[in-house]
């Protein structure tokens, strides 16, 4: 939950760093002139070792990193973990009594495979967060795979965690980066021991990570294209409701942009096949419930902002590495007993009340169908692939001791009035005739046009000794 830190040390003996075995320390350069600042860093499992030239000692990196070796910051980092971790910063001579904090970040890796639903539908549903424009985020050099929204004391990121990790899984990432300690300093953070208080810790989490996504406006375009199904007196209103830049106009009261929201959450529940909040609420619960657990112990208090999302299990799972990931949803979907739940497997569509072996929502059966056209289509291509492979190998291996034909089908009945398509190939190998035909042709011809241009730029026209006709 706890990851980016920014720490000062006020009673630091230098010594320790410098005498430690693993900082070795280089003096920083201005990267424009060149110019040596006079600080110097050190740089160790995720985490820079800054001293500078006043005398100040400052650790500055991602403590999730810290705490699996400096290797990545993609898995769940409970409590537990963020404690062993501050444990471990004691061998560099950190008290988080009198470690002062000059910024730090919460955040969760959220698995959203279980929902079926692609990252990118996730970040492209957002519509408004904390009136300010969004910029995209740039993850290894490269743009387009998340967004970030900086107000004047933090930054609010949703981004594809899968880019900036070798995990297999599909994560999305959504955290809070205070960059200036006055956005915290009501809930008495002003030291590394603070964020270790779990009380301050709850309160803060609360207030500055749940509220700013339940504040959140999310809307999915596919899921309501038209407004043709909604009643009259919404029709003129929705455009407005699902337009980004309607949302962050400043004359609009907080009160109004309260009222808008409810209205188009409400047609979101009524109209659209599932609810994103929903989904996304469910798996930050998951999260969170998670983090508050201790592994020393199968029971656990339920976090206190969680019970507002009416979203935790009675009982947690006893092996919290292994916990299942699975999407819930709000209260007003949950049902009594121990029901599991089931959701559609094209739309993530809950679909606990159909039949036990159900596997798909009954809308109609366009989820069953779109499943099914996917397999369908995965096959050919698969088919397709294998093909292509074939007809490169035999190009290669062959070379020049085949005849090539481009003919039609041969097989083919011939129809009064309706031309004949050359889209056929006879390909003579050994004596033997191998026919390929419609878009197999096509590669072939395709193919075999491309090993002739480099042949001919090659060797002489006169030495070569394929045959392409036409009949």
């Amino acid at each position: 939950m706890i990851d980016g830190i920014n720490i000062e040390l006020t009673d630091l003996d230098f010594n320790l760093w410098e005498k430690h075995p693993e900082l070795k320390f280089a003096v920083l350069v201005d990267e424009d002139s060149g110019a040596k600042l006079g600080s110097r860093k050190a740089s160790y499992k995720g985490l820079d070792f800054i001293i500078e030239p006043r005398g100040k000692a400052k650790i500055k990196g991602s403590i999730h990193k810290f705490f699996n070796d400096g290797a990545h910051n993609a898995n769940r980092f409970t409590y537990d973990d963020f404690q062993e971790a501050v444990n471990r910063l004691s061998e560099f001579g950190v008290n988080p009594e009198t470690a002062l904090l000059r910024g730090f970040e919460i955040g969760l890796n959220l698995d959203t495979t279980a929902t079926k639903i692609d990252n990118n539908t996730f970040l492209d549903s957002i519509l408004y967060c904390r009136g300010v424009e969004r910029s995209d985020m740039e993850i290894n050099g490269k743009a387009g795979y998340g967004y970030a929204y900086k107000s004047t004391n933090a930054k609010y990121k949703f981004y594809n965690k899968s880019e900036q990790s070798t995990t297999q899984v599909q994560l999305l990432r959504i955290e809070t980066k205070f960059t200036r300690m006055r956005a915290v300093e009501n809930y008495g953070m002003i030291s590394l021991a603070d964020l270790l208080d779990r009380t301050k810790l709850t309160k803060l989490i609360a207030d500055k990570y749940l509220k700013f996504i339940d504040e959140t406006i999310y809307f999915e375009w596919d899921q309501i294209k038209t407004s043709r199904r909604l009643p009259a007196k919404y029709k003129s209103k929705f455009k407005d409701l699902r337009n980004p830049n309607w949302w962050i106009k400043d004359q609009r009261s907080n009160t109004n942009r309260q009222r808008n929201k409810e209205q188009l959450e409400k047609l979101i529940k009524t109209y659209a096949k599932r609810d994103i909040k929903s989904i996304l609420k469910g798996l930050i619960s998951l999260e969170l419930s998670a983090f508050t657990r201790t592994k020393n112990c199968y029971e656990y208090t339920e976090f206190e902002p969680l019970k507002k999302w009416n979203c935790l299990e009675k009982n947690a799972q006893k092996d919290v590495t292994d916990t299942p990931r699975i999407v819930r949803c709000d209260n007003h979907d949950q049902r009594e007993g121990k029901e599991k739940k089931k959701y559609c497997l094209t739309c993530g569509k809950e679909i606990t009340h159909q039949k036990s072996d159900s596997k798909y929502c009954n809308d109609q059966r366009k989820c069953r169908d779109k499943a099914y056209n996917l397999k369908v289509s995965e096959k050919k291509q698969a088919k397709r692939s294998q093909k292509e492979k074939e007809i490169i190998n035999l190009i290669k291996d062959l070379g020049n001791e085949f005849n090539l034909i481009r003919t039609t089908n041969p097989n083919r009945k011939k129809r009064k009035g309706v031309p004949t398509r050359k889209t056929s190939v006879i390909a003579t190998i050994g004596g033997k005739k191998r026919y390929y035909h419609g878009a197999d042709a096509r590669f072939f011809l395709n193919e075999f046009d491309k090993r002739t241009k480099t042949e001919l730029l090659t060797q002489c026209p006169d030495d070569t000794r394929l045959k392409h006709s036409q009949q």
